[in-house]
């Protein structure tokens, strides 16, 4: 059976990684796979989740820290403040000690020798669209596009992100697997690119280079947070 064809793109030659310290490239512990967009289905392989740039890595980790839609609605009819109502905490606000706990990490991805799909490409969009069909069809999705795999991660399209991932995992030529993950655009920005990449045969595909503290004046972090509407502390 041939290969289905795929837009790939050559891994980058460095990512970057916001995670608890200090292991900031230790893989996510089996027991939670299954809750990202690209993890297998079926629990058997792992997915490094990172970004090309700090920017993008602390734009991904920082978003769920954004203030809910509806209550930005709400805020946008506010006349007048009531200044005898209790006082809570600000929307948009980072938890306690947020930055202690976590660390930015840059690594070389010299573990990483086959392309990434980009999924979101016209070619692998068309490979994608008529190798599950069946799956898109068995979730009630009308349509395979762009769209359909950036949406926010809702059951259905969660799972079939996560399809994706196992077939794409899947792909191999005379028993080599053809793909090292997946290169896509964040969902937050059309200008951050990211990478999930594959767990295979117990190696780690990522070697440290250096980590560093998220300091209060880091222009990245900094950014990421007035994007997002989050007061940095």
């Amino acid at each position: 059976m041939a290969t289905p064809r795929f837009d790939t793109e050559p891994a980058p030659d460095i990512l970057y990684r916001v995670a608890r310290a200090p292991d900031v490239w230790m893989w996510t512990d089996l027991k939670f796979a299954g809750r990202g967009r690209w993890d297998d289905p079926d629990g058997s392989y792992r997915v490094l989740y990172a970004s090309t740039t700090p920017f993008g890595a602390y734009l991904e980790k920082l978003a769920q820290f954004r203030p809910d839609l509806e209550l930005l609605a709400t805020f946008a009819t506010i006349r007048e403040n009531d200044r005898s109502a209790p006082k809570t905490a600000s929307a948009g606000a980072l938890p306690a000690g947020w930055r202690a706990r976590y660390t930015l990490g840059k690594g070389l991805t010299d573990g990483v020798s086959q392309p990434l799909v980009a999924v979101a490409r016209a070619r692998s969009l068309a490979t994608l669209r008529v190798a599950l069909a069946g799956v898109a069809r068995s979730l009630d999705i009308t349509e395979v596009d762009a769209g359909v795999i950036r949406l926010d991660l809702s059951v259905k399209f969660l799972r079939f992100t996560q399809a994706i991932s196992r077939f794409i995992y899947e792909q191999a030529r005379n028993d080599t697997p053809c793909f090292a993950g997946i290169f896509y655009l964040s969902q937050h920005a059309d200008d951050v690119a990211n990478c999930a990449v594959f767990e295979r045969d117990g190696l780690f595909p990522v070697t440290h280079l250096e980590r560093s503290s998220v300091e209060i004046d880091d222009e990245d972090f900094l950014k990421a947070c007035a994007l997002h509407g989050i007061t940095p502390s």
